[in-house]
């Protein structure tokens, strides 16, 4: 990634994914003032100084908050002490139709691969146990199946590498895969985890010769699956989860951080259960917070030349209408980049900003809609639209937390930042209530 210095570049520098570790200097902008907290330096620490612990850490944010980015930063931070693997389940998985069964195929696909790229010395009982259960019937059936050719045995690590990351694509694209592993997996599920667990102890055992003192796995985009299966997810199979014998970071759904049932969650997890606040850039009692928008133009300022604005303060008004949400304020600088260039213009204009502004509140109008759920409504939009305008009356700015309002902060309508805890309704929202009617 470069900075921008023509409008063409905006979209390459405004993409919507995580910084690369080795792009952090040149592109990170520290936000914990304007967060009220360093959440990322309290996994650091936690992690190194309790190393060989297992810990199991829930990391939530909203979306577009910079999840993904600070956990580049905890990488970088402690990558001279620890191995670490990341995989995020929107590359590796079908989100949508997660089984997580899943998670343990990728996990040992990618303990497979780094102990091949490492060249980790791997205990040949182990390996011939882990072929043994890949030659078990009901394995052998869903090689034959759904992955094809006969199960070879005596093939090492980088056979066992190959085959869970064939196991992992015929997961994702086979439905009637996922049903197969609830029938004949899951009741054996032990033994998978057995395994899992097996590889992460010679892993380990290995990793003084890589001068590393620990090993971390990193789950991204977990937050990211669809409400009610995050919520099967970490309701129903926290335990196996967190039967892993290893380090562990699993991002975790805002809406699930604010459910009831998250109290019964989180006990099957470590106490470090980390919130991300989003960035303040105005106080509760609606005044500007200059550090929060200081800090957002700097995030700016280091992807684009801002000469590319006609005026800045189209930059400081987008900065306002995300409501300290990176990515809708990415989306915004995107959006307006490209109507100006449909105009030929060589600079972003008030009505380049209109059209972003635009755009972006026929998103949110859009996500206000009644929840379906097979073929019948389960919450009207018109109980979306009444938690709204009761919150952004609402001096406190405080919310229950309820079904509905679980769904609005999933979905952005409602944002939660730090302090005191409160929360608002996002300002794109907010303009949209106020054109309906709903607000003087």
């Amino acid at each position: 990634m470069k900075k921008a210095t023509k409008l063409q570049d905006i979209h390459l520098s405004f993409r919507p994914v995580p910084l690369k570790v080795e792009e952090l200097y040149d592109f990170y902008v520290p936000a914990k003032q304007a967060r009220g907290s360093n959440v990322t330096q309290r996994m650091v620490r936690s992690l190194q100084e309790n190393k060989g612990l297992n810990q199991h850490i829930l990391f939530s944010g909203y979306k577009g908050c910079g999840k993904s980015t600070e956990l580049s930063i905890l990488q970088k931070d402690l990558e001279d002490d620890f191995l670490i693997i990341n995989f995020s389940v929107n590359e590796e998985l079908d989100p949508i139709s997660l089984h997580y069964i899943e998670l343990f195929i990728v996990t040992m696909e990618r303990l497979f691969d780094i102990a091949n790229r490492k060249n980790l010395a791997i205990n040949q009982e182990f390996i011939a146990s882990i072929e043994s259960w890949i030659a078990t019937k009901d394995i052998q059936d869903i090689k034959e199946k759904y992955i094809g050719g006969e199960i070879e045995g005596g093939a090492g690590i980088s056979f066992l590498s190959s085959f869970f990351a064939k196991f992992k694509f015929a997961a994702k694209a086979s439905k009637s895969l996922k049903e197969v592993l609830s029938r004949k997996v899951e009741p054996k599920l032990s033994e998978l985890i057995f395994h899992c667990n097996a590889l992460i102890r010679e892993i380990r055992n290995g990793l003084s010769t890589l001068n590393k003192k620990d090993l971390l796995i990193i789950i991204e985009d977990l937050d990211k699956i669809p409400l009610d299966r995050s919520q099967e997810l970490f309701y129903n199979y926290s335990q196996q989860l967190t039967q892993l014998q290893v380090n562990a970071i699993f991002t975790f759904p805002i809406g699930l951080f604010y459910n009831p049932l998250f109290n019964t969650i989180r006990h099957q997890f470590s106490d470090l259960d980390i919130l991300l606040p989003m960035i303040k850039v105005k106080n509760k009692d609606e005044s500007e917070n200059q550090t929060g928008i200081d800090i957002m133009l700097d995030i700016v300022e280091k992807r684009m030349d801002i000469s590319l604005f006609e005026d800045k303060s189209l930059l400081l008004k987008m900065i306002q209408y995300s409501g300290g949400c990176l990515r809708d304020l990415f989306l915004m600088i995107k959006e307006s980049a490209d109507a100006a260039r449909d105009f030929d213009r060589k600079v972003i204009s008030e009505a380049d900003f209109q059209q972003a502004y635009f755009r972006l509140k026929r998103e949110y109008d859009a996500n206000i809609a009644d929840k379906v759920i097979d073929g019948e409504v389960k919450t009207s939009v018109d109980t979306y639209f009444e938690e709204l305008v009761n919150l952004a009356k609402d001096p406190k700015k405080s919310c229950h937390n309820s079904d509905v309002v679980m769904d609005l902060r999933q979905n952005l309508t409602i944002l939660g930042y730090n302090g005191e805890g409160w929360c608002d309704v996002h300002p794109i929202v907010r303009d949209i209530l106020t054109e309906r009617g709903k607000l003087g």
